[in-house]
């Protein structure tokens, strides 16, 4: 046998054993612990198959008004800080310009979700609001009376926002569902609802689903007002500096007391280069500690000045003692409403493990835009603390020391939870920020478990009919062609098994269109055979040698194999474009069968064939 003989040979084993490694995991007798957790590859079988769950959303559209609302509040307010000589440039306005504006103009947002007010100090300033300025945001002029001045949306930008939320809501979702590798998940609409079905029947993984979908996944980074006073205002009933009045500039301050479990404390904190303050907070502990905090400040929201926000944020049990369970304690943070930075400005984000603790955590990495802004605000607040704000809730506060430049920043996760917790919480803080923030909130509907929808007696009796057909075209093979049809059996196992292998490679799940694909490569497989196999005959009955007619076999065949086989595969690459859901599996199968038919029936036979006809010089191999 020459050189290239073995080389062929080489190539098979170690397709063939590379393919056994892939499958190994998925076959139920065969795989051990060892290979189920080193051996990522997994068989998936299909909703139709196997069941799985259904998933319902509502997606709330008024809030992606509300949030279009806002967007625009903030460029008016950047536009009147220039027209008030205030602001300069087109960056972000800087928390103090967002204080000295406010002794101006303040704006709230209005209980209708398109609108808000601008209320002047002094009512002659209402004319800065000019018609250029609301056609450059899309807004519209409601009234004018008394220095204050009610915007809102215009009717064709509400109606795009609920045209398009819907169709936004399931990209972000599909991209999602796309990041966890969960495949053959079927994600539709209806009206304002979004309904996911997922394969599977494990509970905690439908949890973990549902979880990543419904987090809207917001990310903002704002500075704190760590030398505000405005709490202790508010509690005692004294009217915040910038606080627009709910009911009216004239309207008096009430005292809002703070309900039991809720406490003021103080901190202190840098505020600056070589400056301390005593930052206040809000801090509540025990059972529904979150909850009874966040309905105190729900109660005085109506207080908190222009341009301000108080968030709350879990405090970290990292000190807790193994074996102890603390209770939950929460506290609040007053930060600058405007975000410096936002997840607008995020390109990637991964996973790492902090070498020094041991921590998982997320490192995200800024767009280019993003990239300088971050540098800027960091360089114009040192040692000054910023928050990550992840939907609406503070993940961590720490000091600014330096400059940060390189679009380089990080978010760490659960110090004082157990490790596994807090990498499933790193990954799917991961999914959700590479995927994007949903354009509007999703409320939870209902979840429903469906069964195969083949039934398990019909995948019985297609299970048993598969094997009996294959069963019956191996037994004829070998009996029309005797040593021939054997060899052309085990090419059409092993076709088989590569077929399974790379289905399980690239995570795909097998589906009834799936398995119907499976058959009909096989088919072609056996077709693959029957004629080289015939065409060796035919050049054994014009006189040539065993060793002749195979050679002759394999060329005059080959080119009808081939233009079989590259007509499939056009099929198949359009099926695979163009088609969803059931087609585009069907099309997977049968573009992964073509491949292995091709190596298989032609390249793999010819390596045993060239064997017996060279190494061992057998004079008949077909009946």
């Amino acid at each position: 046998m020459n050189r290239g003989w073995f080389w062929r040979l080489g190539t098979v084993l170690a397709v063939v054993m590379a393919a056994f490694v892939v499958l190994w995991p998925s076959l139920p007798r065969v795989a051990t612990p060892w290979a189920e957790s080193h051996i990522p590859f997994r068989l998936h079988e299909g909703l139709d198959i196997r069941g799985g769950a259904r998933l319902s959303y509502d997606v709330q559209i008024g809030q992606a008004i509300a949030e279009r609302r806002n967007r625009a509040m903030d460029s008016v307010r950047e536009q009147l800080a220039r027209d008030f000589g205030i602001h300069h440039g087109e960056s972000r306005l800087s928390p103090d310009e967002i204080t000295r504006l406010a002794e101006r103009v303040t704006l709230s947002a209005s209980p209708t979700p398109r609108e808000f007010a601008v209320r002047f100090r002094n009512a002659g300033d209402s004319a800065r609001v000019s018609d250029g300025v609301l056609s450059r945001v899309g807004l519209r002029k409601v009234s004018d009376s008394n220095g204050v001045v009610t915007l809102s949306l215009r009717n064709e930008e509400v109606q795009q926002l609920e045209d398009t939320a819907v169709r936004q809501a399931m990209e972000t979702i599909t991209n999602r569902i796309d990041e966890l590798a969960v495949k053959e998940t079927s994600i539709t609409a209806r009206g304002e609802t979004i309904v996911v079905e997922v394969p599977g029947q494990d509970e905690a993984y439908f949890n973990q689903i549902q979880e990543i979908i419904r987090r809207t996944a917001r990310l903002d980074f704002k500075i704190l007002d760590d030398e505000s006073t405005l709490l202790e205002e508010i509690i005692e009933g004294r009217a915040p500096r910038g606080a627009a009045a709910p009911s009216g500039e004239n309207a008096t301050p009430t005292p809002h007391p703070l309900p039991a479990g809720i406490t003021l404390e103080r901190e202190q904190v840098s505020v600056g280069p070589g400056r301390q303050a005593p930052a206040q907070y809000l801090r509540a502990s025990g059972e529904n500690a979150r909850q009874h905090l966040q309905e105190y400040l729900t109660s005085v929201a109506a207080s908190v000045p222009e341009g301000r926000q108080v968030l709350i944020g879990k405090v970290d049990n990292a000190n807790v003692q193994p074996g102890q369970t603390a209770p939950e304690v929460w506290r609040t943070y007053t930060v600058f409403a405007l975000a410096q930075v936002d997840g607008s400005m995020i390109s990637d984000a991964q996973v790492q493990i902090d070498p020094q603790d041991n921590r998982p955590n997320v490192s995200i990495t800024f767009t280019r835009q993003g990239a300088e802004v971050f540098a800027r605000v960091t360089e114009e607040n040192v040692k000054r603390r910023f928050a990550i704000v992840l939907d609406d809730r503070v993940n961590s506060a720490p000091v600014i020391q330096q400059r940060i430049a390189g679009g380089q920043a990080r978010i760490t996760l659960g110090g004082g939870d157990d490790y596994r917790s807090t990498l499933r919480e790193a990954n799917e803080l991961m999914v959700v920020l590479r995927a994007g923030a949903l354009p509007a909130p999703l409320s939870e509907g209902t979840r429903s478990y469906i069964g195969p929808t083949l039934g398990a007696d019909t995948i019985h009796k297609a299970r048993n009919a598969m094997i009996a057909g294959i069963a019956l075209v191996l037994v004829f093979m070998t009996v029309y062609y005797g040593w021939a049809g054997f060899i052309a059996n085990a090419a059409v196992l092993v076709n088989l098994f590569l077929q399974l292998a790379a289905l399980a490679l690239f995570g795909a799940t097998i589906t009834l269109p799936g398995l119907a694909g499976l058959a009909l490569t096989v088919g072609m497989s056996v077709d693959n055979n029957v004629l080289i196999n015939e065409r060796i005959k035919e050049e054994q009955r014009g006189g040539k040698s065993l060793r002749a007619s195979v050679d002759a076999g394999y060329n005059h065949a080959f080119s009808a194999i081939f233009d079989g086989h590259i007509t499939t595969l056009i099929s198949g690459v359009v099926l695979l474009q163009y088609g969803t859901g059931p087609v585009k599996g069907f099309a997977v199968t049968l573009l992964i069968g073509v491949i292995a038919n091709l190596f298989t029936g032609v390249f793999a036979t010819r390596v045993v064939f060239d064997w017996l006809v060279r190494g061992l010089r057998v004079k008949k191999l077909l009946q």
